[in-house]
């Protein structure tokens, strides 16, 4: 239990520590919200920005480009949380939740994918830096590319690093 409240905890701190590096995107780009609750669906693209929320059943789902020349979706069902947050040009954040799991993906560098995918009643979390990609769901987490990092409560697996270092429990 120690080891992943670190593993969350450090992963949280590096995407608040990017997040206060590299600013929240554009100046000039108005934030895209998407926001959705029981059973509703919210689209919305502007320029080269987008977001999308669709929230199934007893849950809901955020979704933020601010950015606008990115992309952020989170797609939630059976009492489910999902949050997607962009702030680079050209980066993805894509976030699934179920099960009342709740997962937390942010695409904070250029060219940068994030994928979280939480389930039964877990939570996933991913931060994506500069040409970074990571994913936390189903299978555990990887990383990989410029600055990723990636926790999953489900399978108590984290990763971190840059470039060609990074560190993880993966086995």
């Amino acid at each position: 239990m120690a080891v992943r409240t670190v593993a969350a905890g450090f992963v949280g701190a590096c995407a608040v520590g990017t997040m206060s590096l590299v600013g929240t995107g554009g100046a000039s780009a108005a934030p895209l919200v998407c926001d959705a609750a029981n059973n509703g669906q919210v689209n919305r693209v502007v320029g080269a920005g987008s977001c999308g929320a669709r929230a199934q059943g007893v849950a809901t789902a955020h979704a933020e480009d601010r950015s606008g020349a990115g992309t952020a979706v989170a797609s939630s069902l059976t009492n489910g949380r999902a949050n997607a947050l962009n702030t680079a040009p050209g980066s993805t954040a894509l976030a699934g939740a179920r099960s009342g799991g709740t997962s937390y993906s942010f695409s904070v560098g250029p060219g940068g994918l994030s994928v979280a995918q939480a389930r039964t009643g877990g939570t996933s979390v991913s931060v994506a830096g500069i040409g970074g990609a990571a994913y936390s769901g189903e299978g555990g987490v990887r990383c990989s590319g410029g600055a990723a990092a990636a926790y999953d409560s489900t399978t108590g697996t984290f990763c971190f690093g840059t470039g060609r270092t990074y560190f993880t429990n993966v086995r």
